[in-house]
């Protein structure tokens, strides 16, 4: 299956729906705790009370604290409305995998898991579909409505080929920045190929002064190692490349270029304050993202 399909999509909605989703929550302080993600930046400060036994101490205000003489503790309530925007690559290189699954097909599922459960939290839902499709970039207004999602998984699914030139990440980013309001939370699902991670990380900022935002860099077993399987044809499309997987040396360079782009993202989120959550194509999506037997996986040199 090339393309993702959309009665998939619509199912993951039960998946979501009967609670069967809960977060996985990471030590790792280059991801981020991401399952606050939902759960706490769902929340906004209120006031501050006197200490009781049993408070968290890390909600302790120590500078009213130390005004007053006594602990003081911050309180929060639920933020209401927030925007949640999803940012999907859907250039014609996501069509990618060598194992269970291909990228686009992924990133699709990824997008529709995050959809239903943001739903489900009482928050806008929209996005921006950019790739090989329809006018190379699509915006969807976040709502509160499934017809919303529903036309934003459907442009996920579209089966008809553009043949335009790459629409790149940053071109997506920067078509963001005029219409998304303060507060939103972003997921960017991509691979995050063919991205200058300057001009990159400059999109991302404009975007994350005034947004909280998460990557989502998804990935198949064959974008870091290449069994050595004799000679294979890579091609963008347009330009071609032959590769000997049989000569060692050109498998540890090819292993070298992965560690690079990884370094470069880690890199990337630690500089702009972002949880990081790699996709695999091997692995099932909604352990990947909610499941306390799915990991948060960080990539080890």
């Amino acid at each position: 299956m090339l393309y993702p399909e959309l009665r998939e999509l619509l199912k993951l909605k039960t998946t979501v729906t009967y609670g069967n989703l809960q977060f996985d929550k990471s030590s790792n302080r280059t991801q981020g705790d991401y399952a606050s993600l939902f759960h706490g930046l769902g929340v906004e400060f209120e006031t501050v009370r006197p200490y009781v036994v049993g408070d968290d101490v890390r909600y302790i205000d120590w500078r009213v604290t130390a005004r007053i003489g006594k602990p003081q503790v911050k309180t929060f309530r639920a933020e209401s409305d927030r925007n949640v925007l999803l940012v999907i690559d859907a250039n014609a290189y996501m069509r990618f995998g060598t194992r269970v699954t291909f990228k686009s097909i992924q990133a699709a599922k990824v997008a529709a898991l995050l959809c239903w459960k943001s739903m489900q939290q009482q928050d806008r839902v929209g996005g921006l579909v950019f790739g090989d499709i329809p006018n190379g970039i699509q915006y969807f207004k976040p709502t509160k409505t499934d017809e919303s999602i529903l036309q934003l998984l459907k442009t996920l699914c579209n089966t008809k080929t553009c043949n335009h030139a790459p629409v790149p990440l940053v071109a997506a980013l920067k078509q963001l920045q005029p219409v998304v309001t303060p507060q939103s939370l972003i997921f960017i699902i991509s691979d995050f190929s063919l991205q200058p991670i300057n001009e990159l990380e400059k999109a991302i900022l404009n975007l994350r002064q005034k947004c909280k935002i998460v990557l989502l860099p998804v990935h198949d077993p064959a974008d870091r190692d290449i069994p050595d399987i004799g000679q294979i044809l890579f091609s963008d499309g347009q330009q071609q490349e032959l590769l000997n997987t049989n000569n060692r040396r050109a498998r540890k360079i090819y292993n070298n270029l992965w560690q690079n782009y990884v370094t470069a993202l880690q890199q990337l989120a630690k500089k702009i304050n972002a949880p990081l959550l790699w996709i695999e194509t091997t692995l099932d999506p909604a352990k990947s993202l909610f499941s306390k037997t799915g990991s948060i996986l960080k990539w080890k040199n």
